[in-house]
């Protein structure tokens, strides 16, 4: 824990086992847990075990290694999975991620005592499931040799000899390295993803325990050359010196198997090579900021230079362009992320409350493979643990009164996203109860947030927005889940703050429909920069459907409204700076330009001074108290030097309608 390399190197590898553990147990309930699932368990358990013990989380390791015994029995003894032991693997899996959020936020993992002598009343106690004893033959085990693996432990046959070339690798880490031991895992993680660790000393069962000293001598078969290794390890931190030189060969190999010239390093097999590093996301964030301003530049410079068409200034500027467009893309590429990275913590969301308030509840996910970028799927983490905490609590009824209904015992919720164009949509239903859109307009007016004639001149969509208000509820009771008036004015500030756009359905008596929609990245996109109020204002290109000329003799009126008729179609018109200045019933000029956009089934116009054109923009995020205005969804520079803000059209609408 004193060493922050280790740590996050840590965090990233056990969430990734812990999630694929999640993702094989969730499977386990629809079907049969075949060999190879069973195995990649176990593989995983392992895994976390070594590096929980290696970094002296004891309380994780010692939950994993519980784990590892039950599904040793799966894979080798005489047991097999039942409904039970999966799901008291679901609840330990989910502990574990528990624990793993603990050690981010650098306080006290919570205890696993009782999850853990659940599983082990399930298996019988065993000997020679701790670490490694040695590489080579396992220890009691004739023929049977220690699996390669950076964290040790597991035991599998021996596999074919390996006729690639042997290398002995001596290498020393640095005196007063922090947590030595975790290094040296961390060197062995590296090594296989060369070839594969055949020997190695000290025992790996040293490198937890504290006694190593920080010396390591591993032999590797391999294709890779000996000075491609010692340059690679040399590179890593906290290494003081790496010699390679040939190894012994292994037992069981070819005669002159030892005596092979290592490949050329270019000659190394595809399938040796490093496919994959991690980054982390705060450079990733560095990087496409730099983008962004790499944008920024090239526009100026474009207005700074004003080459001739055809000019050779011209066509290099056009060839930067291309040049700086194909790496935004490719950097945006690579921040996306499926929506299923985050499904197995909305899993253990649902599976802790419903089971704490003794209710039955199903959740279904649907077009997981989805991608969004990485700061919009961690922003949208905890409005949607907000809605499932909800749902949950006030959504879906308790068995005795759902089967009164006519309804199935167990409750429904449903998660389903979908691309629409250049946007996505992710849509939260439940077939609970449902929202009383009247009972709202009534709490609205006793508890004089609107006066009782404006709140009953709401429509039923806007009554259901009510609850998105801070401190709003209609419960009767306060539980430690809900009911104190916070959740849905979270999750209404966060889509906003996305740029996003919320609406509620809801039928008494069917459900609940929370329907967002969001953009996949939130850092680079197009938008229309107008002018109000001798501003610079930005609206996306994706919320707008359309341009207008209007001229003010073409306004009709309609219940208090300023409308234009186009065809059987009533469109509001509002007045960018009259809104913005808290008037939206401003005088509009003789003649004016507008976008055009939809909130729901209405249809507005947007006047506004000036169109100056369409662009890309780098959109950048609103500090406190800014970004508690829902008109507006971050700003952007422009590239002569001007800021200007960006408009959510849909929240600057809501916020234009009196109280």
């Amino acid at each position: 824990m004193e060493s922050p390399d280790f740590l996050e190197l840590f965090v990233s590898e056990a969430r990734e086992h812990i999630d694929g553990q999640g993702t094989l147990l969730r499977r386990a309930r629809a079907a049969t847990l075949g060999s190879d699932a069973i195995h990649d368990l176990f593989r995983r358990a392992h895994s976390i075990k070594g590096m929980a013990a290696a970094m002296g989380f004891q309380p994780m390791s010692v939950l994993a290694h519980a784990m590892e015994d039950l599904l040793h029995d799966w894979r080798d003894g005489p047991r097999s999975p039942t409904p039970e032991s999966i799901d008291l693997l679901m609840r330990a899996n989910d502990c574990l991620s528990a624990q793993l959020d603990a050690v981010v936020a650098g306080i006290d993992l919570p205890s696993a005592d009782g999850i853990r002598d659940a599983i082990r009343a399930l298996s019988p106690a065993r000997e020679d499931g701790a670490v490694w004893g040695n590489a080579g033959a396992a220890p009691g085990n004739p023929g049977r040799e220690a699996a390669p693996g950076w964290s040790g432990g597991e035991e599998v046959t021996a596999p074919p000899a390996d006729r690639r070339p042997r290398l002995a690798i001596d290498v020393a880490i640095k005196q007063g390295t922090p947590l030595p031991g975790a290094r040296a895992m961390v060197i062995l993680k590296r090594l296989e993803e060369h070839g594969r660790i055949l020997d190695m000393s000290p025992s790996p069962r040293t490198l937890p325990a504290g006694h190593f000293d920080g010396r390591l001598r591993i032999v590797l078969a391999t294709n890779v050359a000996a000075d491609r290794l010692e340059t690679l390890v040399t590179g890593l931190p906290d290494v003081a010196s790496c010699q390679v030189s040939p190894g012994a060969p292994e037992k069981g190999a070819a005669p002159g198997a030892a005596a092979a010239e290592p490949a050329a390093e270019t000659g190394v097999p595809r399938s040796e090579a490093i496919s994959t590093i991690r980054v982390a996301t705060e450079r990733m964030d560095h990087l496409l900021d730099g983008i962004g301003e790499l944008i920024l530049e090239r526009e100026r410079l474009l207005r700074a230079v004003e080459p001739a068409p055809g000019s050779e200034t011209g066509e290099i500027l056009e060839g930067l362009g291309r040049t700086v467009d194909a790496l935004r893309d490719e950097v945006m590429a690579m921040r996306l992320m499926p929506f299923s990275s985050i499904v197995p913590r909305l899993e253990r969301i649902v599976r802790d409350v419903a089971g704490r308030l003794g209710k039955s509840v199903e959740l279904r996910v649907r077009g997981t493979e989805v991608s969004l970028d990485r700061s919009t799927l961690e922003e949208m983490i905890d409005p949607l643990q907000h809605i499932l905490r909800n749902s949950i609590d006030h959504g879906i009824e308790v068995e005795e009164a759902r089967r009164a209904a006519g309804k199935q015992a167990q409750g429904r919720i449903e998660i389903e996203l979908a691309r629409r164009d250049d946007r996505v949509s992710l849509v939260v239903s439940d077939d609970g109860r449902g929202i009383d859109p009247q009972t709202l307009r009534q709490v609205a007016a006793e508890r004089r947030l609107l006066s009782r004639e404006a709140a009953m001149r709401l429509s039923d969509e806007e009554a259901l927005m009510l609850v998105t208000l801070p401190g709003f509820s209609t419960a009767t009771r306060t539980t430690e889940i809900s009911g104190r008036g916070v959740g849905m004015d979270v999750v209404r500030m966060r889509v906003q703050k996305l740029g996003g756009n919320l609406v509620i359905r809801s039928e008494v008596g069917v459900g609940t429909r929370l329907e967002m929609d969001l953009p996949p990245t939130v850092t680079v996109t197009r938008a229309f920069l107008c002018r109000a109020l001798d501003g610079v204002f930005a609206v996306p290109v994706s919320a707008v459907h359309g341009t207008l000329e209007i001229r003010r003799e073409s306004l009709q009126t309609s219940q208090g409204e300023r409308v234009l008729r186009r065809g059987e179609d009533l469109v509001t018109v509002l007045p960018l700076g009259g809104v913005l200045s808290g008037d939206a019933a401003a005088p509009f000029p003789a003649a004016f330009p507008a976008l055009v956009y939809h909130v729901g089934q209405r249809s507005y116009a947007l006047g506004v001074d000036e169109i100056l054109g369409e662009g890309q923009i780098v959109v950048k995020p609103l500090r406190h108290p800014l970004e508690l205005l829902p008109q507006y969804a971050g700003a952007a520079v422009l590239n002569d030097g001007q800021i200007a803000l960006i408009l959510d059209p849909a929240n600057l609408t809501r916020t234009s309608r009196p109280a």
